[in-house]
C-alpha cells in the first residue's frame, strides 16, 4: 500500500513534525551568480513572511525540495560554478529547526549533473529517485537514516539527436521522476529524447530496470507529468516545454512494464491556440487533491499572454503575469479547459498546493517572488492573489508548504 504523505516518513524514521503548518520552504538560485539561498516563509492570515533565507546551505543552485520530517532534502544543480556543470551535481540532506529559523547540513553527496526533480519511492518511502536533467540520468538514493543519505543506484542516457534538433535536444536531459500509483513504477520526461521513460523499481531493494520507454512527438520536450487514478482507470499526463502541449495517454499494466494509449494532445491555453514556441515555455504540471483539475504554468508569454494585474507584494501599481491554466478533468480522462489565471509574476518556473488544494504557491524565478493564490476547492477555480514576497538576491524556482499528513 502506498503512502500518500510525508508523514509516512516521520513515523518510520520517527522523527518530530514541525510545529506549524503554515511554513512554506522556497528555493531560489542567486542574481549575482553567487551561492544560492533556501528560505522560509512564515504564513499567517494572508500574510507572507521571509523568516530565514540561506545562502550556500545548498550550494550554488538550489532547486528541488523533498520534506521528510524535519529534513529537507535539496538538490543543487551547480550550472554556475563548473565549466563542465553538466557532469556533476549534489544532493543535501538539511536539518530544520522546528520553527523554520535554521537549516543546518547532515550530508552531502555528489549527484549526477543538473538535478532538478525528486519523488520518495520504496517500502516505507525509503527510497529517493532523481531526474538529472544535466547529467541526463536517472539515480536513487536510500534515505532509510535521514541524515546519511547513500546512493543506490544511478544510470545516463545517450539518444541519437533528430535532423534539425534544437540545442536542448542534442542529448538526453531527464527533468522530472513521477511515482505511479501502485508504486511499483516511476516515470522520467526525457526533454532531450522525446520520450518518457519508464522504470520499474524493487521497494525492498530501491534497485530498478528501465522497462520501456514511450515516444513523444518530434520537438515536443516533455517536461513535467503526473499519474492520475480515475474510476476509469489509471491515465499519465505531460506538458511539454518546447511545443507548449499537454498530452494523455490512458495507461494499461503488464508484469513489468506499463503500456501508454493516447487519447488526447492539446495545447497548453486551450483549443485552437497558439503561442511563440521559441519564446513561450510551459513549465510545471499538477493534479489537484481531488484527482478533477490538472494545472500547468506557462512562462515567459511577453506582451502577448501576459496578464495584468495589481503588484500583489504592495496592492499598489501594475506589473505583468504569466499564466496558470487550469484544466478540468473529465470522467474518461480527457481534460476540458477551465480557467487561465495569473501566476503573481514572470515565470513560475514551480508551483505547489497544499495538501487539501485551497492554496497555491507560485515560484517566479524573473521577479524574484513567491506568490500566494487562494482556490475554491469545490468549483477548482483560482480566485485571487492575496498575498506576494520577495526573496531579496534571489530567483526563486520552487516553493512549497511544510505540511505533515496521514497514510492512506
Amino acid at each position: 500500500m502506498l503512502c500518500n504523505s510525508l508523514a509516512a516518513g516521520v513515523i518510520a524514521f520517527g522523527l518530530p513534525t514541525f510545529a506549524s503548518a503554515s511554513l512554506i520552504f522556497a528555493s531560489s538560485y542567486n542574481l549575482d551568480a553567487a551561492d544560492g539561498f533556501v528560505s522560509t516563509i512564515k504564513y499567517t492570515d494572508g500574510k507572507l513572511e521571509v523568516i530565514n533565507n540561506q545562502q550556500g546551505i545548498c550550494g550554488a543552485n538550489p532547486s528541488w525540495l523533498e520534506f521528510v520530517g524535519d529534513h529537507i532534502y535539496c538538490l543543487d544543480e551547480i550550472w554556475n560554478k563548473k565549466p563542465n556543470s553538466d557532469s556533476v551535481g549534489a544532493l543535501y540532506a538539511l536539518k530544520a529547526t522546528r520553527d523554520g529559523t535554521k537549516l543546518t547540513e547532515s550530508k552531502r553527496l555528489e549527484a549526477l549533473g543538473g538535478p532538478v526533480s525528486t519523488v520518495r519511492f520504496g517500502q516505507r518511502l525509503k527510497g529517493l529517485a532523481v531526474a538529472a536533467y544535466g547529467g541526463g540520468g536517472f539515480q536513487t538514493f536510500d534515505i532509510s537514516n535521514p541524515d546519511a543519505p547513500q546512493v543506490v543506484n544511478s544510470s545516463s542516457f545517450t539518444i541519437t539527436p533528430k535532423p534539425g534538433a534544437i540545442a536542448q535536444q542534442g542529448v538526453s536531459h531527464v527533468h522530472h521522476v513521477i511515482l505511479d500509483p501502485t508504486g511499483d513504477f516511476i516515470a522520467a520526461p526525457d526533454l532531450g529524447g522525446d520520450l518518457i521513460r519508464i522504470f520499474k523499481v524493487d521497494k525492498k531493494t530501491l534497485e530498478y530496470v528501465e522497462s520501456t520507454t514511450i515516444p513523444t512527438p518530434d520537438f515536443s520536450g516533455p517536461r513535467h507529468g503526473a499519474f492520475v487514478k480515475l474510476e476509469s482507470g489509471t491515465y499519465f499526463y505531460v506538458v511539454t516545454e518546447l511545443s507548449n502541449e499537454i498530452i494523455g495517454w490512458k495507461v494499461n499494466y503488464k508484469a513489468d512494464s506499463l503500456e501508454f494509449d493516447q487519447i488526447f494532445i492539446a495545447p497548453t491555453h486551450g483549443p485552437d491556440t497558439k503561442v511563440n514556441n521559441t519564446i513561450v515555455k510551459a513549465a510545471e504540471l499538477i493534479i489537484s487533491p481531488d484527482n478533477k483539475f490538472l494545472l500547468v504554468s506557462s512562462r515567459l508569454e511577453e506582451s502577448a499572454g501576459q496578464i495584468d494585474i495589481p503588484n500583489p507584494e504592495t496592492n499598489a501599481g501594475q506589473i505583468k503575469s504569466d499564466p496558470l491554466i487550469n484544466w478540468a478533468i473529465q470522467a474518461d480522462g480527457t481534460i476540458k479547459l477551465q480557467q487561465i489565471f495569473p501566476a503573481g509574476g514572470i515565470n513560475p518556473r514551480h508551483f505547489s498546493l497544499n495538501k487539501d488544494g485551497s492554496l497555491v504557491l507560485t515560484a517566479l524565478v524573473t521577479d524574484g517572488r513567491v506568490a500566494l493564490i487562494e482556490r475554491n476547492v469545490q468549483t477548482g477555480n483560482l480566485t485571487k492573489i492575496v498575498g506576494a514576497v520577495k526573496i531579496i538576491g534571489g530567483q526563486p524556482n520552487f516553493a512549497k508548504f511544510k505540511e505533515d499528513t496521514k497514510c492512506a
